[in-house]
Formats: C-alpha cells, sequence, structure tokens
C-alpha cells in the first residue's frame, strides 16, 4: 500500500519543488494558501490557490518561484495502482492529457479534495483492516469521476493554432519523444518535412529558441533532474542519453549550463 500511495505534506511538496525532478508516478498537488510557478518540459504554469496541478510520468517539473505563504498537500500514485481502478478511457484520456493538467479550483472542490486527502491518510492508517486496499481504491475511484466531472465542467475549447504554431508544438512533442537519443535537427526536420534553416527559424520567432537550443535544454533539463532526485552515477546519466563517453557528456553539459555534472551535483548538496 505505501508503495502504491504516497500523501504528501506541505514541507514534502516545497522540497520536492526545489531541484529538477523527473516524475516517475501520476502526482497531484492541491494548493490551499499563496502561488507558485513552475516549469514542466519548459512550459511555464503559475498558479494561485485554489488550484490543482496534476504532474505526469515521464515530464521533469522545476520549480521557479514559491510564496512564502505558499500550503498545499498531495498524492503520489503508483501507475499500477491507477491502472487497477478501471478507469474508463474516456475519463483518463480527459484527466491524464497534458493539456488539462492545470486547474483553478471553486470552494467546493477544495472541499471534496480536502475530504478525500483525509480520508485516505485516515484509512491507510489503518493497517489491521483487512479492506483498507479495496476503500482506499473505492475512494479514489470516486474521486476521478468527480474530478472528471469538473474538468469536463470548466474545460474551455482551445483556440485554433496557425500552421506555423502547430509545426513548433510538433517539433517540442518530437523532441520529448527522442531526445535520449536524436540530439541532430536534421531528424526532426525530416519528421516535419520542412528544413533544418526553416524550421530553427520558425522555432526562435515563436518560441525565442533556436531548434538546436530546444533539445539541448531538453537533454540538459532530464540530465539535471537525474542528478538531482536519483542516485545514478554520471557514466549511467550518460548512457541513458545515449552519449558515446562520459567525457562527451560532460562538455555538452557544462557548455549548456555553466558547469559540470559533478559540480551541478556537489552544489545540491551545499544548499540541503
Amino acid at each position: 500500500m505505501k508503495q502504491d500511495i504516497e500523501l504528501l505534506e506541505n514541507e514534502s511538496i516545497i522540497r520536492g519543488l526545489r531541484f529538477p525532478h523527473k516524475i516517475e508516478r501520476v502526482t497531484q498537488i492541491v494548493i490551499t494558501a499563496g502561488r507558485f510557478s513552475c516549469l514542466v518540459d519548459f512550459r511555464c504554469y503559475t498558479l494561485q490557490a485554489p488550484a490543482m496541478a496534476l504532474f505526469l510520468p515521464g515530464q521533469v517539473i522545476e520549480s521557479l518561484d514559491i510564496d512564502d505563504d505558499f500550503a498545499g498537500f498531495g498524492m503520489v500514485m503508483s501507475s499500477e495502482f491507477t491502472d487497477s481502478m478501471n478507469l474508463p478511457v474516456s475519463l483518463q484520456e480527459r484527466l491524464f492529457l497534458k493539456n488539462t493538467q492545470f486547474h483553478t479550483l471553486s470552494e467546493e472542490m477544495l472541499d471534496a479534495y480536502m475530504s478525500c486527502y483525509k480520508q485516505v491518510s485516515s484509512v491507510i492508517k489503518q493497517e489491521d483492516n483487512p479492506y483498507r486496499e479495496q476503500i482506499v481504491k473505492h475512494l479514489f475511484s470516486a474521486y476521478y469521476y468527480g474530478l472528471g466531472y469538473y474538468v469536463h465542467s470548466t474545460q474551455t475549447m482551445p483556440s485554433a493554432m496557425t500552421s506555423q504554431e502547430e509545426i513548433c508544438d510538433r517539433y517540442i512533442a518530437l523532441v520529448a519523444k527522442h531526445f535520449k537519443r536524436q540530439r541532430d535537427i536534421g531528424f526532426y526536420a525530416d519528421k516535419l518535412c520542412i528544413s533544418n534553416k526553416y524550421l530553427s527559424t520558425l522555432l526562435k520567432q515563436n518560441t525565442g529558441m533556436t531548434a538546436l537550443e530546444w533539445i539541448e535544454r531538453y537533454v540538459v533539463l532530464y540530465a539535471k533532474s537525474c542528478l538531482s532526485s536519483t542516485t545514478m552515477t554520471i557514466q549511467q546519466i550518460s548512457d541513458e542519453l545515449d552519449f558515446p563517453s562520459q567525457s562527451v557528456f560532460g562538455k555538452y553539459f557544462k557548455r549548456v549550463e555553466g558547469v559540470s555534472p559533478k559540480a551541478y551535483r556537489l552544489s545540491l548538496m551545499d544548499n540541503e
């Protein structure tokens, strides 16, 4: 049960947002006071209480700013646990698409989230209860059905993208999928059936970064998340990102970030 569900209190949320962090399990944070801004896969989001954020496996979150009066709570669930709830595919798509992760909450929904959190917390502590896992599963099922209805009722239709914005969006999605193995702009330009030069010009005009800068930021932010939130060695991170050697990875990281991977990890330890 403890491996399937983890409840987050205020201090653990703030600690988790201090450094780039790779999301391994579905993580939901409810903000009850204050405001925080964060980068999720290089897109900036600002949430003001009362609000809810849902972070998905594979994403990298990087804190930008947290108010001194920030307060909140959260829940982390394994994919095995969310799968075991057997939520309808239509509901999962509504909840777990990356453009529906951040919501301002009504006071009614905030009360519902707080009630669910308290009930789950209470049941988890009942270690002698033979039905503990089933009760928690049913509580979360009811919770997600309510969340799905709320998302559906408050969702606004996205504005139509221009053809250039659509190409940029497709490029960023491709980089997010392939950055561990593909750092050549030509690979992405071929996928999009446009020239390298046009792709970089388009990205610079629409996002402020060139195509190459997007790749570099994905690679380095992923590396930073591994350095800060895992025990992986620098060699293992280099292998994960398909660099020919640790030395090549170190030079790449330093060129983009300004410090070596080892110095970056040491700086995190100094700030603890």
